[in-house]
């Protein structure tokens, strides 16, 4: 296999596997998408917040509480950014275009899938679609294949005085 084919390969695969991640926190019923995120709040807060061990439990929920809607909107926007990135390195390795059409595509295709995704939760028990997480992952898809575009840019940039030297 060809070093090119290579990188296709992997490329391809690190899509597949985000977008069956994606896919696979979106089955979760409300319940257990719930408790995994309560779990990731709470290290997070335990970590992030100096007194919270001096707080009363009222006051503890109330603070776990407050920063959980936080963390699900964060990993809505992390796992779209995550998504856009893999699919710009990939599409890099199979399109003869410039870097911006390649981010582009990339955010529409994510955004694409974002828009799936929030229908698949129709089908999902106390789960549901919902327009504002397709804008927050459009978001996120746009950071991430704008970063990828950026890293896309210095790398050509470094190749090329590579070259000159």
């Amino acid at each position: 296999m060809s070093r090119i084919k290579a990188k296709v390969a992997v490329s391809l695969l690190a899509v597949i596997v985000v977008a069956v991640m994606i896919f696979v926190f979106s089955a979760q019923d409300g319940d257990t998408s719930s408790k995994l995120s309560g779990s990731i709040t709470e290290w997070l807060v335990r970590r992030l917040a100096p007194s919270f061990e001096a707080m009363s439990p009222a006051d503890r929920q109330q603070l776990i509480q407050q920063v959980h809607h936080l963390v699900r909107k964060a990993a809505h926007f992390s796992e779209y950014a995550l998504l856009a990135l893999t699919l710009v390195i990939y599409l890099h390795y199979i399109l003869e275009r410039r870097p911006a059409v390649m981010a582009l595509y990339a955010w529409a295709l994510a955004t694409l899938y974002a828009g799936t995704d929030e229908l698949h939760q129709m089908f999902v028990s106390s789960r549901g679609p919902a327009l504002t997480d397709v804008f927050i992952d459009s978001g996120g898809a746009l950071v991430g294949a704008l970063v990828c575009l950026c890293l896309l840019t210095l790398r050509k940039k470094h190749k090329a005085r590579e070259r000159l030297a």
